[in-house]
């Protein structure tokens, strides 16, 4: 139930899933030494200007803990969104303390070289369960690896965030916890149907 949920979150949401890493545009990274600006002002400062698509949110950098706003737009409009918010806010002491820009072709680069990861390791799962047991067993394990993979996903984009390059990585890392219990899972299911041979395929399988 929480993998459909989740498949029909990122099924609703769209693009809007996705980081600037697979979706392409400007993340400008903010810093107020007044007044810090609320994503209300950020959204109406932007609306101003032509600037409709826009995902300003509040963070703690990491080190300092000082809080910044992030503001991804669209790609090549995050400059008329600061001058506008500067223009609007001049007593916020508003800085720019970064900007990533990445374009379409670069974010659709990315985007395939992270599926092409995921797809490689999950096909690499399947070939190495298979080699240690059967193939049978390499298909449950890749299903099971998935189970959890769109579990988290969809439990991550539900919860407001965004699937980006760093996602990538945590999920490669789950896929291989998830393999590492799943192959004791096996090894134990093994012994017991050598140990228990009359004992039901179902019962074995709870009982490991």
């Amino acid at each position: 139930a929480i993998v459909a949920v989740g498949i029909a979150v990122v099924l609703f949401k769209g693009d809007k899933s996705y980081g600037i890493d697979f979706a392409g545009g400007d993340e400008v990274t903010l810093s107020f030494a007044g007044k810090p600006l609320d994503v209300a002002q950020v959204r109406a400062a932007a609306s101003q200007v032509g600037v409709t698509d826009i995902n300003p949110a509040m963070q703690k950098a990491l080190g300092t803990g000082a809080e910044v706003m992030k503001v991804v737009t669209p790609y090549d409009q995050g400059d008329k969104v600061v001058m506008k918010l500067k223009e609007l806010y001049p007593d916020s002491g508003l800085k720019v303390e970064g900007e990533e820009r990445i374009g379409g072709s670069v974010s659709s680069q990315i985007k395939w070289n992270a599926m092409a990861a995921i797809g490689l390791s999950l096909v690499g799962i399947l070939i190495y369960v298979a080699f240690r047991f059967e193939i049978g067993y390499g298909i449950g394990a890749v299903v099971s690896t998935l189970h959890d993979l769109l579990m988290t996903i969809g439990v991550f984009v539900a919860f407001g965030n965004q699937f980006n390059a760093a996602m990538v990585g945590a999920i490669l890392l789950i896929a291989g916890y998830s393999i590492n219990d799943t192959i004791v899972v096996f090894d134990r299911i093994r012994e017991e149907l050598q140990l228990n041979p009359n004992m039901k395929l179902r019962d074995v399988i709870n009982h490991s």
